[in-house]
Formats: C-alpha cells, structure tokens, sequence
C-alpha cells in the first residue's frame, strides 16, 4: 500500500486532458479558437495545473467564472488570455483591468465602468446574449444597441457575442436549433462590417451536437475532461479523473441483520460489508448529471475494485459509507476501490496528479 495517498485521494491525469484538448482542437470545424474552461477549480481538476496542460496543448485562452478565479490563474503565474464568462459588476471593473482578463457585459453600466478604469488600455469585452437561460445577458432585441453603446467608449473593444443556450442532448434539440440560428442571424451584419468580431456558443454539447453552429470561438469544458455530453455522438476521450478511498474495515453480516443510519438495511442474505472513509462532505451521492454518468430513478450506486461493483448499502453518512464487498472475495482492509464522485464537490480530497 502507497501510505503517501491516505485514506482518499483524487488522481488527475493530466496527459489525458491534454489529449482531449488535442481532440477537441482537431475538429474545430469552421471555428478557429478554443476557449478552456476551467472554471469551478476546472471542473474540480485543479485550476492552474489543468489550464497548463491545456494550453500546453493548444488551447487559446482560458474560461473562468469570474474575477477570484482570474485573480488565482494570474498568482499561479499564468499569462494567457483569460475571459470571464459571467458578467461583472461595475464596481470590479478595475480590477477586471489590473488582472487584464476579457469582460463579459450585459449592460451598459459596465461597458461605462470599464471604460473608465482602463486608463490608457483597451479593453476586451464580450456582449452575452440571454436566449432563454433566465441567468444572465442582454436580450437579443437589445444586442445590437449594447455594442453601440460599446462602440462609443474609446477604451473598449467589442469582441464579439457569448451566449449560452441550455441545451441538453435529448431534451430540447429542436429548440437549440432555433435559438443557434437566431444567433447566427443577429450577429451576420455585425460580422460584415466586422470580420474579426466573433461569436460564441458552443459549449461541450453544442460542439459535439451541432457541429455546423461552432461559429469562431468553441469554449468546452467537459470534453477536456473526458466527458462525453451527448449520448448519441461518440467521442474519443480518456478519463482523466478517478476517486479512491481505501477499505477501513471489512466484516461478516448474517442474512437479516440490520445495518445503517436507522436500522433500515435489512442483509437479504450473509454478506460481506466494507466500510469507506467518504460520505456526502466529499460529494458522494450529490449525483451527477444523468445525461452524463447514466444515474436515473432507482439507480444504486456502487464502488469498483478490480472490476467488481460494490453496491452502496443503507444511507450514506457525512464521512462513512458501507458497501456490499461480497462479490470481491479478494479484498483486504487497506485496499483501494474507485467512487462515482460528483467532481466539483470533492473540492477538500487530496489531489494526486499524473503528468
């Protein structure tokens, strides 16, 4: 046993992002920029060091939530394009100067602002175009008045337009389709007058759904990180993230006793349960996204450990969870077995990365 992992630990590979990020670049399309998305600490990957691998890689920039997420990427030394992907109060928009990221705006409050914080620098901006989410954005209606408003202020350059759709493969296909190509429409004059101005749309199931409504700039997060969004498209990625906890105690329950919170496991027959050191404070069971991981209405979860499943069984603590071990045999207190994991709530698990 590696006594240096502890009882749990996440090992990142980051040779796999990096070869996801080439995928993702190799079929661009008509787009020409990749925009990483690291934004939530890189989807629970560790910000600074998936953002190298990425770039490494040939990303072109990088997406975060906002300015505390800027301000880490700049102290971990890193210089590349940043673009916020929310937009920012007026209040911040000298600090969205000195950090020198890429501002998105959604009125012209901030346009103002930013323009009056740049002090001799041109400043990027992105206009973010709300078609249904209900976060965030201008309404398409008033897209066009907002980059005139741009245009005024000689301090700001309008980069292009964002939006972000919310579609989700298998739900609502017909209506992206739709609002993808209203899109299109709204930013064709702006595109004529204006060959560098871009749009932004294609987030990972954008891109791996319709191909044809990339535009000039894709910014995807997931697929870097080997998650393939859409059921019907298949992709060649790797897993670049695995959780581990190790066995802490293994023991004998006849048929019929009662285990867990509540006494409400009943053993329908003699077993051998397996206690883990991870409950729901690391993210267990907080369950992922069912287009993505497959979890639907009944679904037990489960651990793996050499192939074998271990189901979960009775309720999941704050830091324990028991499983049924009696399809491995082999398994011995101190082993490590792999855990469905929601990414982003594992923020405080040891990273191990691979490089």
């Amino acid at each position: 046993m590696d006594k240096r992992r502890g009882l749990k630990w996440v090992e990142v590979d980051l040779r796999a992002i990096s070869a996801n990020t080439r995928w993702v670049l190799s079929r661009l399309g008509g787009a020409d920029r990749l925009t990483a998305a690291v934004k939530a600490d890189a989807y629970g990957h560790g910000a600074a060091r998936t953002a190298r691998a990425a770039l490494a890689a040939g990303a072109h920039a990088l997406g975060v939530r906002d300015l505390a997420e800027a301000a880490e990427l700049r102290r971990a030394g890193l210089r590349a394009a940043i673009q916020l992907l929310m937009p920012i109060l007026p209040a911040q928009a000298a600090e969205a100067v000195r950090l020198n990221a890429g501002a998105t705006i959604d009125h012209a409050a901030q346009a103002r602002a930013l323009n009056a914080a740049a002090r001799g620098k041109t400043v990027e901006v992105w206009i973010e175009v709300d078609f249904g989410l209900g976060r965030w954005g201008a309404p398409p209606a008033l897209a066009s008045q907002l980059l005139a408003a741009v245009a005024r202020l000689p301090r700001l350059r309008a980069a292009g337009i964002s939006a972000h759709i919310g579609y989700v493969p298998g739900k609502n296909s017909v209506e992206a389709e739709e609002k993808l190509g209203a899109l299109r429409r709204l930013s064709a004059p702006h595109k004529k007058k204006n060959p560098a101005f871009r749009v932004r749309a294609a987030n990972s199931a954008v891109f791996m759904d319709f191909p044809h409504h990339r535009f000039d700039t894709v910014c995807v997060g997931n697929l870097l990180y080997g998650i393939n969004p859409s059921p019907s498209r298949p992709a060649a990625l790797k897993n670049a993230w695995r959780f581990h906890a190790r066995v802490i105690s293994l023991r004998e329950v006849r048929k019929g006793a009662s285990i867990g919170y509540a006494s409400e496991y009943l053993a329908p027959r003699r077993m051998l349960v397996a206690a883990l050191p991870v409950g729901y404070a690391d993210g267990l069971t907080m369950e992922p996204a069912e287009r993505l991981i497959g979890f639907g209405s009944g679904f037990s979860y489960w651990a793996v450990a050499r192939g074998a499943r271990l189901p979960f069984v009775g309720r999941c603590g704050i830091s324990h969870v028991l499983v049924d071990a009696t399809s491995a045999p082999f398994l011995r207190v101190g082993d490590a077995v792999a855990l469905p994991v929601r990414r982003t709530a594992a923020r405080l698990v040891p990273r191990v990365y691979r490089s």
